[in-house]
This record gives C-alpha cells, sequence and structure tokens, in this order.
C-alpha cells in the first residue's frame, strides 16, 4: 500500500511539473489576479442577483447567508485535513521545487486545495439551486475551474490536491444542498 502511494505520489509530482511548464510568463499577472479570492467577489453578487430573480428577496438572502455559512465550514474541513496530512506545498518541495517559477509563496500545508474546495462547494451548490431556472447554469462551474487551475499554474498545489478539493467541495455541497431543500424549499 505504502509503495502505491509512493507511486501515485511520484505521478502527481511529474503531471504538476509537466503542467506548470506550460505556462508563461506573459500570462503569470492573470493566473495571479485569478488566484486572488476578492477578485471574484462580483461574481457572488451574480449569484445573489440571479437568486433574487429565481426566488424573490427573501429566499435569496437567505441562500446568501446560508451560502457563506456552506464556504465557511468547508474552509474549516480543509484546514483541518491540512494540519492532519501536512503535506508540503510544491514550491516548498525540496524534490521538485528547483525545477518550477516560484510566484506565490505559503507556508501552509498543501492537500487538500481550499480554493478548489470552497469553489466547487460554492458552485455545486449554485448550481443545483439555480439549474431549474437558468438554462445556462452549468457555466457557474467556469469559476472553480479557472480557480482551481490557477493553484497548478502557480505551482501552489498539486494536481491531486485540486482533485480531492472538487470531491470534497461535491461532497459538502451535496449535504447542504439536501438541509437547504428541507429549510427553504421544503422537499
Amino acid at each position: 500500500m505504502l509503495e502505491l502511494r509512493n507511486i501515485l505520489i511520484d505521478y502527481d509530482k511529474q503531471l504538476l511539473l509537466f503542467l506548470h511548464s506550460q505556462g508563461y510568463t506573459f500570462w503569470d499577472g492573470l493566473w495571479l489576479f485569478i488566484t486572488n479570492p476578492l477578485h471574484w467577489i462580483p461574481l457572488f453578487f451574480i449569484f445573489f442577483f440571479l437568486g433574487f430573480k429565481a426566488f424573490g428577496i427573501k429566499k435569496a438572502f437567505y441562500l446568501t447567508i446560508f451560502t457563506f455559512i456552506v464556504a465557511a465550514t468547508s474552509l474549516i474541513i480543509v484546514n483541518i485535513i491540512k494540519n492532519y496530512i501536512q503535506r508540503l506545498r510544491p514550491i516548498n518541495d525540496a524534490s521538485i521545487n528547483k525545477s518550477i517559477r516560484i510566484l506565490v509563496e505559503y507556508n501552509d500545508f498543501s492537500f487538500v486545495s481550499g480554493h478548489s474546495t470552497v469553489s466547487f462547494t460554492v458552485a455545486f451548490l449554485s448550481f443545483w439551486i439555480l439549474r431549474k431556472y437558468y438554462k445556462y447554469a452549468f457555466l457557474i462551474f467556469l469559476f472553480p475551474i479557472l480557480f482551481a487551475y490557477s493553484r497548478i499554474y502557480l505551482a501552489a498545489h498539486f494536481p491531486i490536491d485540486i482533485i480531492a478539493g472538487m470531491l470534497l467541495g461535491y461532497l459538502i455541497a451535496f449535504g447542504f444542498y439536501k438541509i437547504i431543500l428541507l429549510l427553504l424549499f421544503k422537499k
């Protein structure tokens, strides 16, 4: 089992090195902009507006508050996992950090990606709530895909960190979606 884990980690490192090597300095500023959570705040206003159009002000307000609670909960879960697993970020991993361009610096751990988990939690939750009302609700997933890829581009996370974050975000969103259905939509 340990050997399989080591093979998987080695493959993960090689995949990161390949994906990261596809970057060009010309694009660095764009990916640094995308990875900053503050730059995504307007998206949440769009989600609120879509909720308002579909459900009215009262439910949109409750959905917004609940979404913030869900996002905070997912971030807490991520930090518990990160501090338990304690996987070094690519930029701090001596076995590969000489082979990557270091564009950001972090001192915390890598597994699982908080950006990926929180953004996919919000995206899945928003998609499930809005899909009956908006034909193109699936476009919500552009946000977390770009957000997650920015983490690989910047070598802040390994691909497995991102994939695990997506899956964790799905699971968290699914659980809270069921709660929202019971509380706000009585289903």
